[in-house]
Formats: structure tokens, C-alpha cells, sequence
């Protein structure tokens, strides 16, 4: 029988459920937006209508579907099937494998979207064949995920790879976590949008108020590269700022992991080499303890379609 595998990715915004076969390639993909008011139960009733759906439109019955994956943020424990804690969704220490499977008896598997992101990488994007493989993500913080031979890492209690909440600068810039001085406080989209809007209040005459018509809180985390490209030296200063914070993460990585490639992923990822992945790569390499075998730095490939190839394929990596 030809088995597949269904990958849910579920945001705060919006869920997509992808049918794959054992490859990672998605055969269909359908989604449908989350509503803020849903509780719990409603979430995972729509979460199992969805993943059905993938299937139907597929053309495949329950009993071909090997396992289907939900990949989620924040803290989630495979073992029990409860998610711990997700912020922005309303779970906290919920049965959420129980749940779904009361909506649709499958073969259920829980995961953290950035170690989904990992296993779809390594499967079938730009980590593929590598090993050890590292993804770490760019956004409203950083994620990370690690392959290592051939399984997905997620330590004792299943909540390693936190790479975002490494302490990088002692009493440094107060994180949501608590703490201060994370590496997402330096290293995230959220932290190079904060930077530039501090260089823009010291700067009124930079480019980047004209990429925002005038508005600060307009400002994204592709207006510095794009004014840097202009040649504005204030979001030049941003860069080399930010690039700083973000390298120093990627050398404790190296350095305590030594993986073979670690790939960024994330909207900041989209700036072109020479802005980003270039300058990146010489700051983790002046930084690496063993400079003989450097890992590989590159562009995650898959995109969105990452975190649905790595719930999927959940059931084959831990």
C-alpha cells in the first residue's frame, strides 16, 4: 500500500495541511485562516477537518495515511501529546494528540515549527544528505532545529534547541522570555527593525524615513537592506550592528555543535548575498574555534513549505 504522510503547520494567522509522500515531496496543499476566538477544542477540530481535506483532495483514505504531523510554536511534547505552551494560541498544557485524534484516529506526532523547518531542510531542502544539519529561523524571534544522524534533537524534556534564548550579552536587552541579553534580542527580524528605528531617530535624514514615507512604525525588516543598497550610511551601520549580534548566536552554534551546514531561514533570509549571507559568513568563520572545516551558511530553500514537509515526516525522526 502507498503510504503518505499529512504535515499541519499551524500559526496564528492561518494553518496549512500538506499530503506528502515519504520523500517529503507535497503531492496538494490546503489551508484555512485561524480564528483568534477558537478554544482548544475547536482548533483541533478544524486542525483534523483540514488534515482530512489534504487527504480527500489527495484521493487517499484514512488507512493509507502513515501519520499525520502537527508542527507548532512554542513549547510541545511528543511523548505525552501535550503542548506545553504557544504563544498567541490558546494552549497551555493541552492534550492536543487526544484531542485531534477524537476528531479523526490517526497516528498523531507533535513537533516545534522550527524543528519542523529542520527536518524539512534536511529531507528535501538545502540541508538535504547534510549531517549534522542546523536551520535556524528569522522572525518575530529565532527558532532552531537540529538533525544529527539522521533523528531530530530535542534533548530530555523535548524543548532543546531554544538557540533564541541563549544569553549572548549579560544584562542586555530585556527578552519576552524573562531574560536579558537573548540572542532574538539581537539576532531576530524584530531585533533589526528595533535597531534601525533607533538609528532613524538619530538620523533624520536617513534614506530608510523615505522607504517608510515618514513613518517609523512602517519600518520592516527589509528597509535597511534595501537602504543600504541605496548607500545610506546610517542603515549601513544598522547592518554591520545586526549582522554582529546574529553572527555571534551562529558561532556558539558552530562551535559547541560543529554541524555540516546551518541554514537561515525566515523573511531576513531573502536579502541578497552580498548583504547578508556573505558579510555572515566571514563573521562566523573569524569566529569558529576549528577553522580547517567550516560548516556550509546558507539560504534555507524551502520556504513556508518547510514546516509541512517536517510535520509530516515527524513520525520517521523521533
Amino acid at each position: 500500500m502507498n503510504e503518505m504522510y499529512i504535515g499541519l503547520d499551524i500559526g496564528g494567522t492561518n494553518m496549512v495541511a500538506g499530503l506528502t509522500n515519504g520523500a517529503g515531496k507535497i503531492i496538494n496543499k490546503v489551508s484555512r485562516p485561524v480564528n483568534k476566538a477558537w478554544d482548544p477544542a475547536e482548533l483541533c477540530r478544524q486542525s483534523a477537518q483540514l488534515a482530512q481535506q489534504a487527504a480527500e483532495v489527495g484521493g487517499f483514505a484514512a488507512d493509507q495515511i502513515k501519520a499525520v504531523g502537527l508542527g507548532l510554536p512554542g513549547l510541545v511534547d511528543n511523548k505525552t501529546g501535550y503542548v506545553i505552551q504557544t504563544p498567541n494560541m490558546p494552549f497551555d498544557n493541552t492534550p492536543i494528540r487526544e484531542m485531534f485524534q477524537a476528531e479523526w484516529d490517526v497516528p498523531v506526532y507533535l513537533g516545534n515549527d522550527a524543528n519542523c523547518a529542520a527536518i524539512g531542510e534536511y529531507w528535501a531542502g538545502a540541508a538535504k544528505d547534510c549531517d549534522p544539519a542546523v536551520v535556524v529561523t528569522l522572525g518575530t524571534g529565532i527558532g532552531g532545529g537540529l538533525v544529527v544522524g539522521g533523528k531530530l534533537y530535542t534533548g530530555f524534556a523535548q524543548s532543546g534547541l531554544e538557540v533564541g534564548h541563549m544569553i549572548i550579552r549579560p544584562n542586555g536587552v530585556l527578552c519576552g522570555c524573562g531574560n536579558r541579553g537573548c540572542w532574538e534580542q539581537y539576532g531576530s527580524a524584530t531585533a533589526l527593525i528595533r535597531i534601525a528605528q533607533e538609528a532613524m531617530e538619530r538620523d533624520p535624514g536617513s534614506v530608510m524615513w523615505e522607504l517608510c514615507q515618514g513613518d517609523r512604525f512602517r519600518v520592516d525588516g527589509r528597509i535597511p537592506f534595501q537602504a543600504a543598497r541605496l548607500g545610506d550610511l546610517s542603515a549601513k551601520k544598522v547592518l554591520h550592528r545586526y549582522l554582529e549580534g546574529l553572527s555571534i548566536g551562529l558561532i556558539n552554534l558552530v562551535n559547541i555543535l560543529q554541524p555540516e551546514i546551518i541554514c537561515l531561514g525566515g523573511g531576513i533570509s531573502n536579502a541578497e548575498d552580498d548583504l547578508l549571507l556573505d558579510p555572515l559568513r566571514g563573521l562566523v568563520l573569524a569566529g569558529c574555534f576549528d577553522k580547517s572545516k567550516p560548516p556550509r551558511l546558507e539560504r534555507a530553500s524551502l520556504g513556508n513549505d518547510a514546516g509541512v514537509v517536517g510535520a509530516a515526516l515527524l513520525c520517521d525522526m523521533i
